[in-house]
Protein backbone atom coordinates (compact mmCIF):
# COMPACT_ATOMS: atom_id res chain seq x y z
CA UNK A 1 0.00 0.00 0.00
CA UNK A 2 2.68 2.36 0.86
CA UNK A 3 4.04 1.68 -2.51
CA UNK A 4 1.53 2.63 -4.70
CA UNK A 5 0.24 6.07 -2.44
CA UNK A 6 4.04 6.97 -2.50
CA UNK A 7 4.81 6.63 -5.78
CA UNK A 8 1.41 8.40 -7.04
CA UNK A 9 2.09 11.22 -4.92
CA UNK A 10 5.64 11.41 -6.50
CA UNK A 11 3.76 11.14 -9.92
CA UNK A 12 1.52 14.06 -8.97
CA UNK A 13 4.49 16.41 -8.11
CA UNK A 14 5.96 14.91 -11.01
CA UNK A 15 2.68 16.74 -12.71
CA UNK A 16 3.29 19.80 -11.40
CA UNK A 17 6.82 20.50 -13.43
CA UNK A 18 5.16 21.25 -16.82
CA UNK A 19 2.21 22.45 -14.73
CA UNK A 20 4.84 24.99 -13.40
CA UNK A 21 6.79 25.88 -16.41
CA UNK A 22 3.99 25.71 -19.05
CA UNK A 23 2.25 28.65 -16.78
CA UNK A 24 5.46 30.75 -16.39
CA UNK A 25 6.64 30.78 -20.12
CA UNK A 26 2.31 31.48 -20.63
CA UNK A 27 1.95 34.46 -17.78
CA UNK A 28 5.19 36.31 -17.68
CA UNK A 29 5.66 35.57 -21.49
CA UNK A 30 8.82 34.47 -21.46
CA UNK A 31 11.31 34.16 -24.30
CA UNK A 32 13.58 31.36 -24.99
CA UNK A 33 16.59 31.83 -23.33
CA UNK A 34 14.61 32.56 -19.73
CA UNK A 35 13.03 29.24 -20.84
CA UNK A 36 16.44 27.83 -21.13
CA UNK A 37 18.14 29.39 -18.02
CA UNK A 38 14.88 28.26 -15.79
CA UNK A 39 14.81 24.63 -16.91
CA UNK A 40 18.66 24.34 -16.25
CA UNK A 41 18.24 25.96 -12.77
CA UNK A 42 15.42 23.32 -11.97
CA UNK A 43 18.40 20.95 -13.07
CA UNK A 44 21.02 22.76 -11.05
CA UNK A 45 18.87 22.35 -8.02
CA UNK A 46 17.84 18.73 -8.44
CA UNK A 47 21.64 17.86 -9.00
CA UNK A 48 22.90 19.81 -6.03
CA UNK A 49 20.27 18.42 -4.18
CA UNK A 50 20.90 14.62 -4.80
CA UNK A 51 24.84 15.51 -4.32
CA UNK A 52 24.25 16.78 -0.98
CA UNK A 53 21.84 14.22 0.13
CA UNK A 54 22.69 11.19 -1.36
CA UNK A 55 24.43 10.26 1.81
CA UNK A 56 20.96 10.43 3.34
CA UNK A 57 19.66 7.73 0.82
CA UNK A 58 23.14 5.44 1.11
CA UNK A 59 22.64 5.32 5.12
CA UNK A 60 18.81 4.72 4.66
CA UNK A 61 17.01 7.76 6.01
CA UNK A 62 13.85 7.66 4.19
CA UNK A 63 11.46 9.47 6.47
CA UNK A 64 14.02 12.75 6.76
CA UNK A 65 14.09 13.13 2.84
CA UNK A 66 10.08 13.12 2.87
CA UNK A 67 10.01 15.50 5.50
CA UNK A 68 12.52 17.99 3.28
CA UNK A 69 10.56 17.40 0.39
CA UNK A 70 7.81 18.57 2.02
CA UNK A 71 9.98 21.54 3.69
CA UNK A 72 10.83 22.41 -0.25
CA UNK A 73 7.63 22.66 -1.35
CA UNK A 74 5.75 24.46 1.16
CA UNK A 75 6.48 27.80 -0.22
CA UNK A 76 5.88 27.58 -4.13
CA UNK A 77 2.24 28.28 -4.00
CA UNK A 78 3.07 31.65 -1.48
CA UNK A 79 5.76 32.51 -4.41
CA UNK A 80 2.93 31.39 -7.32
CA UNK A 81 0.46 34.60 -6.02
CA UNK A 82 3.31 37.61 -7.14
CA UNK A 83 4.71 36.40 -9.91
CA UNK A 84 7.55 37.83 -11.63
CA UNK A 85 10.97 36.84 -13.07
CA UNK A 86 12.47 36.04 -9.83
CA UNK A 87 9.89 34.29 -8.09
CA UNK A 88 9.21 32.21 -11.08
CA UNK A 89 12.82 31.04 -10.65
CA UNK A 90 12.43 30.62 -6.67
CA UNK A 91 9.20 28.35 -7.01
CA UNK A 92 10.66 26.30 -10.27
CA UNK A 93 13.81 25.66 -7.79
CA UNK A 94 12.03 24.67 -5.02
CA UNK A 95 10.22 22.15 -6.68
CA UNK A 96 13.25 20.88 -7.99
CA UNK A 97 14.27 20.22 -4.39
CA UNK A 98 10.68 18.59 -3.24
CA UNK A 99 11.13 16.34 -6.38
CA UNK A 100 15.25 15.42 -5.64
CA UNK A 101 14.25 14.23 -2.43
CA UNK A 102 11.15 12.47 -2.40
CA UNK A 103 12.46 10.58 -5.50
CA UNK A 104 15.56 9.26 -3.04
CA UNK A 105 13.37 8.71 -0.36
CA UNK A 106 11.12 5.82 -2.01
CA UNK A 107 14.02 4.94 -4.63
CA UNK A 108 15.92 3.86 -1.53
CA UNK A 109 12.52 2.59 0.33
CA UNK A 110 12.22 0.25 -2.45
CA UNK A 111 15.91 -0.71 -2.98
CA UNK A 112 15.74 -1.96 1.03
CA UNK A 113 12.06 -2.75 0.88
CA UNK A 114 11.93 -5.38 -2.15
CA UNK A 115 14.18 -8.19 -2.55
CA UNK A 116 17.18 -7.39 -4.83
CA UNK A 117 15.70 -9.96 -7.46
CA UNK A 118 12.69 -8.70 -7.77
CA UNK A 119 13.80 -4.31 -7.89
CA UNK A 120 13.99 -4.33 -11.86
CA UNK A 121 9.96 -5.37 -11.89
CA UNK A 122 9.28 -3.04 -9.24
CA UNK A 123 10.88 0.02 -10.62
CA UNK A 124 9.10 -1.08 -13.61
CA UNK A 125 5.36 -0.40 -11.74
CA UNK A 126 6.92 2.52 -10.15
CA UNK A 127 7.48 4.24 -13.36
CA UNK A 128 3.58 3.34 -14.47
CA UNK A 129 2.01 4.74 -11.31
CA UNK A 130 4.34 7.39 -11.77
CA UNK A 131 2.76 7.72 -15.60
CA UNK A 132 -0.45 7.47 -14.72
CA UNK A 133 -0.95 9.48 -11.47
CA UNK A 134 1.08 12.65 -13.55
CA UNK A 135 -0.94 11.82 -16.89
CA UNK A 136 -4.48 11.79 -14.79
CA UNK A 137 -3.30 14.68 -12.95
CA UNK A 138 -2.02 17.21 -16.15
CA UNK A 139 -5.41 15.85 -18.00
CA UNK A 140 -7.53 17.28 -14.64
CA UNK A 141 -6.04 20.12 -14.40
CA UNK A 142 -6.37 20.88 -18.05
CA UNK A 143 -10.18 20.92 -17.24
CA UNK A 144 -10.01 22.93 -14.32
CA UNK A 145 -7.57 25.59 -15.88
CA UNK A 146 -4.91 27.83 -14.96
CA UNK A 147 -6.33 29.20 -11.96
CA UNK A 148 -6.72 25.82 -10.13
CA UNK A 149 -2.75 25.60 -10.43
CA UNK A 150 -2.50 26.85 -6.54
CA UNK A 151 -5.03 24.49 -5.40
CA UNK A 152 -3.59 21.36 -7.17
CA UNK A 153 -0.21 22.36 -5.34
CA UNK A 154 -1.93 22.58 -1.82
CA UNK A 155 -3.33 19.29 -1.95
CA UNK A 156 0.42 18.00 -3.01
CA UNK A 157 1.19 19.04 0.17
CA UNK A 158 -1.40 17.83 1.91
CA UNK A 159 -0.78 14.14 0.27
CA UNK A 160 3.10 14.82 1.52
CA UNK A 161 1.91 14.73 4.79
CA UNK A 162 0.82 11.19 4.39
CA UNK A 163 3.56 9.81 2.85
CA UNK A 164 6.25 10.07 5.84
CA UNK A 165 3.49 8.06 7.85
CA UNK A 166 3.03 5.22 5.47
CA UNK A 167 6.53 5.23 4.42
CA UNK A 168 8.16 1.98 6.16
CA UNK A 169 11.63 2.84 7.96
CA UNK A 170 14.62 1.45 7.36
CA UNK A 171 16.77 0.22 10.20
CA UNK A 172 19.79 -0.88 8.47
CA UNK A 173 21.09 -1.14 4.51
CA UNK A 174 20.86 -5.49 4.55
CA UNK A 175 19.22 -5.93 1.38
CA UNK A 176 21.29 -3.93 -0.65
CA UNK A 177 24.49 -4.84 1.32
CA UNK A 178 23.74 -8.71 1.06
CA UNK A 179 23.16 -7.99 -3.13
CA UNK A 180 26.54 -6.55 -3.22
CA UNK A 181 28.22 -9.10 -0.88
CA UNK A 182 26.08 -12.03 -2.92
CA UNK A 183 27.44 -9.95 -6.37
CA UNK A 184 31.10 -9.98 -5.15
CA UNK A 185 30.85 -13.86 -4.27
CA UNK A 186 29.31 -14.38 -8.37
CA UNK A 187 32.55 -12.08 -9.33
CA UNK A 188 34.84 -14.21 -7.25
CA UNK A 189 33.30 -17.51 -9.04
CA UNK A 190 33.60 -16.38 -12.53
CA UNK A 191 37.45 -15.61 -12.41
CA UNK A 192 37.74 -19.25 -10.83
CA UNK A 193 35.75 -20.76 -13.47
CA UNK A 194 37.89 -18.44 -15.98
CA UNK A 195 41.05 -19.44 -14.34
CA UNK A 196 39.67 -23.46 -14.61
CA UNK A 197 40.79 -23.26 -18.31
CA UNK A 198 44.39 -23.33 -17.69
CA UNK A 199 44.00 -27.31 -16.76
CA UNK A 200 43.47 -27.77 -20.62
CA UNK A 201 46.97 -25.89 -21.58
CA UNK A 202 47.63 -28.76 -23.87
CA UNK A 203 44.13 -28.13 -25.42
CA UNK A 204 43.81 -24.66 -26.98
CA UNK A 205 40.24 -25.06 -28.42
CA UNK A 206 38.94 -26.36 -24.89
CA UNK A 207 40.65 -23.59 -23.22
CA UNK A 208 39.44 -21.36 -25.20
CA UNK A 209 35.65 -22.05 -24.79
CA UNK A 210 35.74 -23.13 -21.04
CA UNK A 211 37.27 -19.06 -20.39
CA UNK A 212 35.09 -18.02 -22.85
CA UNK A 213 32.18 -19.08 -21.37
CA UNK A 214 32.84 -18.25 -17.62
CA UNK A 215 34.49 -14.57 -18.52
CA UNK A 216 31.65 -13.61 -20.45
CA UNK A 217 28.36 -15.00 -18.17
CA UNK A 218 29.48 -12.13 -16.14
CA UNK A 219 28.08 -8.47 -17.47
CA UNK A 220 30.52 -5.71 -17.61
CA UNK A 221 28.98 -2.60 -18.39
CA UNK A 222 31.09 0.36 -17.08
CA UNK A 223 28.84 2.64 -14.88
CA UNK A 224 30.11 5.58 -16.81
CA UNK A 225 28.49 4.33 -20.23
CA UNK A 226 25.45 4.27 -18.45
CA UNK A 227 25.44 7.92 -17.07
CA UNK A 228 26.49 9.16 -20.35
CA UNK A 229 23.95 7.70 -22.15
CA UNK A 230 21.04 8.32 -19.85
CA UNK A 231 22.73 12.18 -19.31
CA UNK A 232 22.03 12.13 -22.95
CA UNK A 233 18.42 10.86 -23.42
CA UNK A 234 17.36 13.83 -20.94
CA UNK A 235 19.83 16.31 -22.66
CA UNK A 236 17.71 15.82 -25.88
CA UNK A 237 14.36 15.85 -24.89
CA UNK A 238 14.79 19.07 -22.67
CA UNK A 239 16.11 20.58 -25.51
CA UNK A 240 12.93 20.22 -27.73
CA UNK A 241 10.95 20.19 -24.94
CA UNK A 242 12.11 23.09 -23.40
CA UNK A 243 10.98 25.42 -26.23
CA UNK A 244 7.92 23.98 -27.28
CA UNK A 245 5.73 26.36 -25.31
CA UNK A 246 7.61 29.17 -27.07
CA UNK A 247 7.00 27.36 -30.46
CA UNK A 248 3.46 26.80 -29.88
CA UNK A 249 2.47 29.95 -27.82
CA UNK A 250 0.36 30.93 -30.98
CA UNK A 251 -1.40 28.43 -31.82
CA UNK A 252 -2.48 26.10 -28.65
CA UNK A 253 -3.87 27.61 -25.19
CA UNK A 254 -2.01 26.86 -22.27
CA UNK A 255 -4.71 24.41 -21.17
CA UNK A 256 -4.75 22.49 -24.17
CA UNK A 257 -0.91 22.14 -23.50
CA UNK A 258 -1.53 20.29 -20.48
CA UNK A 259 -4.13 18.15 -22.15
CA UNK A 260 -1.62 17.35 -24.54
CA UNK A 261 0.74 16.22 -21.88
CA UNK A 262 -2.01 14.54 -19.44
CA UNK A 263 -3.32 12.66 -22.31
CA UNK A 264 -0.08 11.32 -23.74
CA UNK A 265 1.70 10.09 -20.17
CA UNK A 266 -1.60 8.11 -19.59
CA UNK A 267 -1.43 6.22 -23.00
CA UNK A 268 2.31 6.08 -22.79
CA UNK A 269 1.72 3.40 -20.32
CA UNK A 270 0.56 0.59 -22.26
CA UNK A 271 3.26 0.02 -24.51
CA UNK A 272 5.59 -0.38 -21.79
CA UNK A 273 2.94 -2.37 -19.90
CA UNK A 274 3.52 -5.52 -22.56
CA UNK A 275 7.26 -5.67 -20.75
CA UNK A 276 7.58 -8.44 -19.05
CA UNK A 277 11.27 -8.11 -17.83
CA UNK A 278 13.05 -4.93 -19.43
CA UNK A 279 15.93 -5.66 -17.57
CA UNK A 280 16.76 -8.24 -20.28
CA UNK A 281 17.08 -5.57 -23.05
CA UNK A 282 20.69 -4.82 -22.77
CA UNK A 283 22.79 -1.62 -23.94
CA UNK A 284 22.33 -2.45 -27.57
CA UNK A 285 18.97 -2.25 -27.69
CA UNK A 286 19.32 0.90 -25.45
CA UNK A 287 21.08 2.37 -27.95
CA UNK A 288 18.22 1.36 -30.46
CA UNK A 289 15.86 3.12 -28.70
CA UNK A 290 17.83 5.83 -28.16
CA UNK A 291 17.92 6.48 -31.71
CA UNK A 292 14.75 5.58 -32.65
CA UNK A 293 13.40 8.71 -30.16
CA UNK A 294 16.18 10.86 -31.40
CA UNK A 295 14.98 10.39 -34.91
CA UNK A 296 11.47 10.78 -34.12
CA UNK A 297 12.17 14.18 -32.49
CA UNK A 298 14.00 15.57 -34.71
CA UNK A 299 11.58 14.09 -37.84
CA UNK A 300 8.46 15.22 -35.73
CA UNK A 301 9.37 18.90 -34.67
CA UNK A 302 8.68 20.22 -37.70
CA UNK A 303 4.81 18.72 -37.47
CA UNK A 304 4.25 19.92 -34.38
CA UNK A 305 0.72 22.09 -35.70
CA UNK A 306 -1.79 21.78 -32.85
CA UNK A 307 -2.99 19.67 -30.13
CA UNK A 308 -3.33 15.99 -31.88
CA UNK A 309 0.46 16.43 -33.43
CA UNK A 310 1.64 17.60 -30.26
CA UNK A 311 0.04 14.54 -28.07
CA UNK A 312 1.18 11.98 -30.81
CA UNK A 313 4.07 13.64 -30.65
CA UNK A 314 4.90 13.26 -27.14
CA UNK A 315 3.09 9.83 -26.39
CA UNK A 316 5.89 8.45 -28.75
CA UNK A 317 8.74 10.14 -27.19
CA UNK A 318 7.46 9.55 -23.50
CA UNK A 319 7.08 5.79 -24.45
CA UNK A 320 10.82 5.66 -26.06
CA UNK A 321 12.16 7.68 -22.96
CA UNK A 322 10.16 5.48 -19.91
CA UNK A 323 11.63 2.28 -22.15
CA UNK A 324 14.90 3.35 -21.86
CA UNK A 325 15.16 4.95 -18.60
CA UNK A 326 13.77 1.76 -16.85
CA UNK A 327 16.48 -0.22 -18.81
CA UNK A 328 19.86 1.97 -17.92
CA UNK A 329 18.48 2.56 -14.47
CA UNK A 330 17.81 -0.74 -13.95
CA UNK A 331 21.25 -1.82 -15.38
CA UNK A 332 22.90 0.95 -13.07
CA UNK A 333 21.02 0.05 -9.68
CA UNK A 334 22.58 -3.96 -10.64
CA UNK A 335 25.64 -2.59 -11.15
CA UNK A 336 26.44 -0.42 -8.10
CA UNK A 337 24.07 -2.84 -5.94
CA UNK A 338 21.80 -0.39 -5.34
CA UNK A 339 23.99 2.06 -3.54
CA UNK A 340 24.63 5.58 -5.03
CA UNK A 341 21.49 5.55 -6.92
CA UNK A 342 21.68 9.73 -6.60
CA UNK A 343 24.42 9.57 -9.16
CA UNK A 344 22.25 8.23 -11.82
CA UNK A 345 19.59 11.02 -10.83
CA UNK A 346 22.72 13.91 -11.20
CA UNK A 347 23.49 12.31 -14.47
CA UNK A 348 19.75 13.08 -15.71
CA UNK A 349 19.53 16.64 -14.76
CA UNK A 350 22.98 17.35 -15.60
CA UNK A 351 22.02 16.00 -19.16
CA UNK A 352 18.70 18.36 -18.86
CA UNK A 353 20.96 21.33 -18.09
CA UNK A 354 23.24 20.63 -21.27
CA UNK A 355 19.80 20.78 -23.27
CA UNK A 356 18.13 23.21 -21.61
CA UNK A 357 20.21 25.76 -22.47
CA UNK A 358 21.22 24.52 -25.44
CA UNK A 359 17.73 23.97 -27.06
CA UNK A 360 17.21 28.07 -25.74
CA UNK A 361 20.15 29.13 -27.20
CA UNK A 362 19.60 27.30 -30.88
CA UNK A 363 15.96 27.67 -31.49
CA UNK A 364 16.88 31.43 -31.65
CA UNK A 365 19.62 30.53 -34.74
CA UNK A 366 17.03 29.35 -36.82
CA UNK A 367 15.34 25.89 -37.33
CA UNK A 368 17.16 23.83 -39.20
CA UNK A 369 20.33 24.70 -36.50
CA UNK A 370 17.78 23.66 -34.01
CA UNK A 371 17.62 20.28 -35.53
CA UNK A 372 21.31 19.86 -36.39
CA UNK A 373 23.10 20.73 -33.23
CA UNK A 374 20.08 17.93 -31.75
CA UNK A 375 21.31 15.49 -34.05
CA UNK A 376 25.31 15.69 -32.90
CA UNK A 377 24.28 16.20 -29.67
CA UNK A 378 22.26 12.56 -29.88
CA UNK A 379 25.13 10.96 -31.76
CA UNK A 380 28.14 12.21 -29.39
CA UNK A 381 25.71 10.78 -26.35
CA UNK A 382 24.76 7.88 -27.43
CA UNK A 383 27.63 6.33 -28.66
CA UNK A 384 28.88 5.40 -25.42
CA UNK A 385 26.11 2.90 -25.22
CA UNK A 386 27.43 0.33 -27.62
CA UNK A 387 31.54 1.15 -27.35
Amino acid sequence: MWFIFASTVYGVLLALDPLLFTYIAYMLSANGVYLGVLSAIWSVAYVLCNKLSGSLADNGHNKVLVVLALTSAIPIPILLRSLNYITAILAYMLHALATAFLNLAISVTVLESIESSYWDRVNLVNRIINSFSRGLTLTIMAFLGINALNGAFYATLFMMLIVPVVLPPIYMSFERRFYAFEKTLNRVGMYIKASASLLYLDQPRIASDVFAKAWNSYERVSPVRVLIGVAGAVAIGDYVFSVIPLVLKERLQLTALWAAYGFAALIAIFPILVLSNVKAFGMRKAFAIFMTRLLLLILGFSFLLNTTSLMLYVIASSTLFMLLDIILYNTYVYMQAGFGISNYFIARELGSIVGSILGGIAIGLGLHVFLLLAILLGLVTSLPLVI
